[in-house]
């Protein structure tokens, strides 16, 4: 049976390499709540993707300078040198793969697993990802791409990670022994800010 670990602390985030755990997630002050409001009030659309050294608090600023007034550059660049410099002191990577997008609808509509060895999401605004835990999938539905059904066992509920939360899902190539945490955007109306970031190795 896998777990996962919800409004834990920071130190927690170390039993992703637990086999058993799937997914960590730990709340966090809501620190960008003024900076989406500003960015939905204003109409603005972000869509910015970019990969950095850990720790760096000047890329995302080079990165999102268009689009995010510079009032609010400093919160967000905060957030993600310090989401950035703990996935590289827990995972042993010294870049990482950021993504930062408004939403004003589902982004991925379908329930999935990434293809990555683990992804940290954090929703900044809005509703939180949409996730089933591993003992309540339905495997044969998840496979099937014909059908709109989410993959989930009779009697099973979906869950939602709270927004402002940093949550830690493995990926299917975290090993050959799971198959990654499947979860999806929500469904439904609500503008959403969500950063997205994910280790990067370096090849040998």
């Amino acid at each position: 049976m896998m777990r996962h670990l919800l409004d834990g602390q920071a130190g927690d985030f170390a039993a992703i390499y637990d086999e058993d755990v799937e997914l960590v997630s730990v709340g966090r002050p809501a620190s960008l709540e003024a900076l989406a409001a500003q960015l939905f009030a204003s109409r603005q659309v972000v869509q910015m993707q970019w990969e950095q050294a850990a720790g760096d608090a000047e890329a995302p600023l080079a990165a999102l300078s268009t689009s995010i007034d510079a009032d609010w550059l400093g919160a967000l660049s905060e957030e993600v040198a310090l989401a950035s410099d703990l996935l590289s002191e827990l995972l042993g990577c010294q870049r990482i793969g950021v993504r930062v997008t408004t939403l004003r609808g589902p982004m991925c509509p379908r329930f999935h697993a990434d293809q990555v060895p683990c992804r940290m999401l954090i929703t900044a605004h809005g509703p939180g990802t949409e996730w089933i835990a591993s003992d309540d999938v339905n495997r044969a539905l998840l496979a099937d791409h014909a059908t709109e059904a989410p993959p989930i066992r009779a009697g099973r509920d979906i869950k939602q990670l709270p927004a402002g939360n940093w949550s830690l899902l493995k990926g299917g190539a975290w090993n050959d022994r799971f198959g990654g945490v499947v979860h999806r955007s929500p469904h439904g109306s609500g503008e959403r800010l969500l950063l997205s970031l994910d280790p990067v190795f370096a090849e040998h």
